[in-house]
């Protein structure tokens, strides 16, 4: 048997509509239906979408009632008013680009003629103020009960850079027993890249929630920007993995690689939380390691040969790792 789950977005919704309906009841409206309907579609997962959601649908009413006001002046209630105040309501939704307001255009401009108010006027501003009423429920619920994006983008981006940590310790462990699997490694990949893809679409929703921010520059733009460095330092780890496996034999030059490894956690570890981290004394250990590969001598067996050539590409790897963990924003301010 499946199990549905009742998010916040769908408590939300039935809060919105609930109370759509009320204010419209309290207020004498005979007719509520069209508050539901707003307050329903106007529900969004931010703010700034549901204002622009609701704006967009209001203006749909307003096309409605105006078509709908004119229709039943002209025909009265007659099936040629409908048929005709459709196709109108479809034609003008096209040339706006107004795809998606098609129904509730039609719908709006359908029940105005339907209602045989004596007044079309005064039940059109009377559906006018339903709508509104429904946006206003709305909005304000999603105002009240925003998510806090912010903060769980931070939890995704700190989590993805312990879970790159592990990948790392799994590296680590390949190179130091040439030949042995690590299986966690390949498991994790895979949910890892979800994992990064799920935090960047919630770091777009908190862009959305920041358009009214004077600031050219928000911090949704340096959270993205993170997940994308974290995701191509995911491509490398992967990489590095590959040549790590390729080692037969274990090699003295797989040492410094290992501490260079430790030492890559730390940095961006301390990058992401925008603290000090000694870049001078790890610059200073690759311009030594790449003279230490210069002057190695030729290796004995050709397992040698191929452990070192995987230990060497291996390090160009790392190298270029630590130059984009250099480009990582920080994420706690």
């Amino acid at each position: 048997m499946s199990r549905f789950h009742v998010g916040g977005r769908v408590l939300k919704t039935v809060l919105a509509v609930t109370l759509a309906i009320f204010f419209a009841q309290q207020l004498g409206l005979e007719r509520v239906t069209l508050s539901a309907i707003i307050a329903l579609v106007t529900i969004q997962r931010t703010f700034y979408h549901s204002l622009i959601q609701s704006l967009s649908k209001l203006g749909s009413v307003l096309l409605g009632g105006v078509l709908g006001t004119i229709f039943g002046y002209l025909f009265g209630i007659n099936p040629l008013a409908y048929g005709l105040v459709t196709l109108l309501s479809i034609l003008i939704c096209l040339q706006l680009h107004w795809e998606e307001h098609i129904i509730l255009t039609a719908v709006t401009a359908i029940s105005i003629i339907f209602s045989g108010a004596l007044s079309l006027e005064v039940y059109f501003l009377e559906q006018i103020f339903a709508a509104l009423l429904g946006a206003v429920s709305a909005l304000g619920v999603n105002y009240m009960f925003t998510p806090n994006h912010k903060q769980e983008v931070i939890r995704r981006l700190l989590k993805t850079d312990r879970d790159l940590s592990r990948l790392i310790d799994c590296i680590i462990k390949v190179v130091k027993e040439p030949g042995c699997i690590d299986e966690e490694f390949a498991e994790q990949i895979s949910p890892l890249r979800k994992d990064i893809q799920e935090g960047n679409d919630i770091a777009k929703l908190l862009r959305e929630e920041q358009r009214f921010m004077i600031n050219r520059e928000t911090p949704s733009d340096r959270y993205r920007q993170a997940f994308h460095i974290l995701n191509s330092q995911l491509e490398r780890l992967d990489e590095m993995y590959t040549f790590a496996r390729q080692m037969p034999v274990e090699v003295p030059q797989a040492m410094p690689l290992i501490k260079l490894l430790r030492i890559m956690q730390k940095v961006q570890y301390k990058k992401l939380r925008n603290k000090k981290a000694a870049y001078a004394k790890l610059e200073n250990i690759l311009e030594n390691l790449d003279r230490y590969f210069a002057d190695l001598e030729m290796p004995c067996s050709r397992e040698e040969f191929v452990s070192r050539a995987s230990i060497f590409h291996l390090f160009q790897e790392i190298k270029r790792y630590y130059r984009r963990t250099q480009k990582i924003p920080y994420v706690i301010e």
